[in-house]
């Protein structure tokens, strides 16, 4: 492949790279030996087997220099901007809202749980809660939830609430003792039998 071909190809993917639109012209000096390693380049077909490894490992390289290359811009933004105190205060605000939407989000579940699961906090520990969005109201999709704890009981059917309200048992120590109900003029007979 000669080097025309290649920098014929770098300038056309640096052209359409929306990365490197912005970019300045030192910067473009520095990409045009740069090939984008997930595009296959004209000609690659004609390599050996040796030319398409060169070229894997060239391609290795330029997507390693890129990533070391995003992360120092990440890193100058990030110490550049620490001190921006209108940042500080929105990064603040949208972890106070993140955490306030997943408090609401968990109250939601719960509730919503409550008699179609045996433990509605179960819920919480099968139920992918990134899968809902909570709106600028406070408000989350009800028949959403629904859906999910409905797929939750398909999937695993042993955490479904069982079947017909819970009755109690009455304890035949207490009470009459299973006498029935007595009435009053037996109440009073039991009363006189005691003082005569």
């Amino acid at each position: 492949m000669s080097t025309d071909t290649s920098t014929d190809i770098v300038a056309a993917l640096d052209a359409t790279d929306p990365n490197l639109q912005d970019a300045t012209a030192d910067e473009r000096v520095q990409t045009d030996t740069e090939v984008d390693a997930d595009e296959s380049v004209e000609g690659e077909e004609e390599l050996g087997d040796k030319g398409k490894q060169a070229l894997d490992r060239m391609k290795a390289k330029l997507q390693a220099e890129r990533a070391a290359r995003r992360a120092a811009e990440a890193k100058l933004n990030e110490s550049s901007a620490a001190d921006d105190p209108d940042r500080i205060q929105r990064e603040a605000n949208a972890r106070a809202v993140a955490k306030a939407n997943d408090r609401i989000l968990r109250a939601e579940v719960r509730a919503a749980a409550t008699g179609k699961l045996s433990d509605p906090s179960d819920a919480l520990t099968f139920i992918d809660m990134t899968q809902f969005d909570v709106d600028d109201d406070g408000e989350v999709d009800q028949e959403e939830i629904a859906q999910a704890i409905t797929d939750l009981i398909a999937k695993k059917p042993y955490l479904a609430a069982q079947g017909g309200p819970k009755s109690l048992k009455p304890d035949p120590s207490q009470g009459e003792g299973g006498r029935g109900t007595a009435t009053t003029a037996d109440r009073f007979a039991q009363a006189i039998d005691g003082l005569i």
